[in-house]
């Protein structure tokens, strides 16, 4: 086994077939999403999941989520009928096996337009990628109320 360093001679850059790999995680879990197949969706997550938001006074809201909580969560984000998703994401990898996924999103629901950005942090676990932590604005204040502070 090799000294594992942080630092290289040169700056890491994903191969064509890396960058497709993570996007086809996404697209698989996109689709789990749409037919709000929960169980599913938590099995593509590495537990305990972190959490960051903030909430409507601008401050911080990190949570550690385990499996239940985020089957509950989810549960919530899914009910009813689902809007219109359009995801454009943009990996930027660490390494072979870690990446910050930044995703802009447009919501169509009816004639509202909405946008959102969020980023998700993945990591390979056994050959597969999972997500790690989950970073997006505005959700503090339902975090606080349904999942403690």
């Amino acid at each position: 086994m090799s000294e594992q360093s942080p630092f290289s001679s040169t700056p890491f850059v994903p191969t064509e077939q890396q960058v497709a790999g993570l996007l086809a995680w996404f697209a698989e879990y996109d689709e789990l999403a749409r037919k709000t197949d929960v169980a599913a969706m938590a099995d593509m997550a590495l537990f305990p999941l972190t959490v960051i938001s903030h909430d409507s006074a601008g401050e911080r809201v990190t949570q550690q989520w385990d499996r239940d909580t985020f089957m509950q969560a989810m549960g919530n984000a899914t009910e009813g009928p689902q809007p219109h998703l359009e995801n454009h994401r943009e990996p930027h990898f660490l390494s072979a096996d870690l990446a910050v996924v930044v995703t802009t999103t447009v919501m169509t629901s009816g004639t509202d337009v909405m946008h959102m950005r969020y980023a998700d942090v993945m990591a390979k676990t056994g050959g597969e990628w999972r997500f790690t932590s989950m970073v997006q604005a505005g959700w503090g204040d339902m975090m606080r109320q349904y999942f403690g502070a």
